[in-house]
């Protein structure tokens, strides 16, 4: 019965002290945020562009894009990807056709098993 008891015992401190520090991971993480969430709503205040006009040097980016063009930019690349996709383009897959037949030699003497069971 002591054994059972000392496994116990060993199980409640792991899984506390598992918890525990994920607790204070957590907590962590929450005052982390907090912190860069003061400082960054400062920052991040700007008045809003009126519609129509030119840009002015504040609201190009640091190539000197403009909002209309980084739009425009992301657009043709959604297209793009979105054509390429469709036409399952070779450079668009992940693994070359037929190359997931046999992931590997346990998977295929696994199957081999299950096809014709040892004796």
């Amino acid at each position: 019965m002591g054994e059972i008891g000392f496994g116990l015992y060993l199980a409640a401190v792991g899984m506390g002290t598992v918890f525990g520090v994920l607790l204070v991971l957590m907590l962590v993480l929450k005052l982390i945020g907090r912190l860069d969430r003061s400082t960054s709503v400062r920052t991040r205040i700007a008045p809003e562009p009126d519609v129509g006009t030119e840009p002015t040097a504040d609201q190009t980016a640091a190539d000197g894009l403009t909002p209309e063009l980084v739009a425009a930019i992301t657009v043709a690349v959604v297209t793009h990807a979105r054509v390429r996709r469709s036409q399952a383009a070779p450079a668009m897959r992940r693994v070359a056709p037929g190359s997931q037949l046999f992931a590997s030699r346990w998977v295929a003497v696994g199957r081999g098993y299950q096809n014709q069971p040892w004796k």
